[in-house]
């Protein structure tokens, strides 16, 4: 029951345009569940969902589970007079997957219309082409407009969202191919986590956050943190699957195989940020791993980093670490997954959260 019920969730969540800074849609999926589950769903300013789950003892730390609802993306730069639509990016883009890719295009009433990115035809690309990859600046998206001004008629100007086309495929067994399985992935275990932290008590309170801007340099776990003041912060994200031919030998992490936990992470590129797992919330997430009998596995690495980096330095500090599930082909159009690993993730969680009380020990 707890996995269809959680496919459900991830079906309607990946199949839900919310770039940065235009979550509303995603924010409204975890609004209405996070209320069918009995709790009081909030916003703030930026948009970010928070749910809170009433802990039997006001002494107990206060948690916050977080994924963030926003996908990457790209926004409109430039209207061609010919009505072909120029890109600027939103996000860690790959762009060797550019070409050909599907795309929706946001108008101002609500609508996504489908498009494609344009690539020149192989039989007139001259040799010296043929194996580069474009810049996303010379790049171009076809919605089928003929000029600017119908473009612009579409409710389509400088600013507009633009994202991969939304998808859901199920593959063998409790595998799924999905558009933004980042972060929809870990959006879809906090809605399982509203029915079970909500079936029974615990000392402490728990707060449910979806967060916003993620994918826009980390933006809005940190405003959720200081409306939430959590002592403890776990962050659930998705990525890191090595198990591909391409990345053996780059690190332990299968699908298929369970959660996984970072000890360190740092982006390394733009963003110079990352987390170090504090020593207590690993020994504590071990400790439900095994109290559940699912394997976590652990993850270490330098190009990738979760919303949890920033949040982190809120206040005098927070306690937190990254959980999360594996998934192969991070940021293209086309991510995989196992279903497995979500439910796995959901029951560590409730475990970790159940274990903590006014007493517990998180020195050090």
């Amino acid at each position: 029951m707890a996995l269809k019920r959680l496919e459900s969730f991830l079906n309607r969540l990946a199949c839900t345009p919310g770039l940065s800074g235009h979550e509303q849609r995603v924010f409204q999926l975890l609004a209405d569940e996070f209320s069918r589950c009995g709790l009081a769903p909030k916003t703030d300013t930026l948009g970010n969902c928070m749910a809170k789950v009433e802990g039997t003892d006001p002494d107990a730390p206060v948690i916050m589970i977080f994924a963030h609802m926003d996908s990457l993306g790209f926004v409109v730069r430039y209207i061609e007079e010919d009505g072909f639509i120029r890109l600027e990016r939103l996000g860690g883009i790959p762009e060797k997957v550019l070409p050909a890719t599907q795309v929706q295009v946001g108008t101002r009433d609500g609508a996504w219309l489908d498009g494609v990115i344009g690539m020149k035809a192989h039989h007139v690309t001259p040799p010296e082409e043929k194996y580069v990859v474009d810049k996303y600046t010379k790049l171009f998206v076809d919605i089928g407009a003929s000029s600017r001004e119908e473009v612009l008629d579409l409710g389509i100007d400088v600013g507009s969202p633009i994202i991969y086309k939304p998808k859901y495929q199920k593959l063998r067994n409790t595998r799924v191919m999905a558009s933004f399985l980042d972060d929809r992935g870990g959006c879809s275990v906090l809605m399982e986590l509203a029915h079970l932290l909500t079936a029974e008590k615990r000392p402490a309170t728990v707060w449910l956050v979806g967060t916003v801007q993620e994918e826009y340099n980390l933006r809005g776990a940190m405003v959720a943190a200081r409306t939430v003041h959590p002592d403890i912060a776990i962050c659930l994200d998705g990525g890191g699957a090595c198990d591909t031919p391409d990345l053996k030998g780059s690190g332990h992490v299968k699908m298929g195989h369970g959660p996984t936990m970072d000890l360190y992470n740092f982006h390394g590129r733009g963003t110079l940020n990352g987390t170090i797992a504090h020593p207590a919330m690993v020994h504590l997430a071990e400790t439900a791993a095994e109290k559940t009998g699912i394997h976590l596995q652990r993850r270490a690495g330098i190009g990738g980093l979760t919303d949890l980096s920033y949040l982190v330095l809120e206040n005098t500090g927070i306690l937190g670490i990254d959980l999360g599930f594996p998934i192969r082909y991070s940021h293209g159009p086309c991510e995989v997954a196992d279903l497995m690993d979500m439910e796995q993730l959901s029951l560590v969680v409730k475990a970790l959260a159940d274990s903590i009380g006014r007493d517990t020990d998180f020195s050090r």
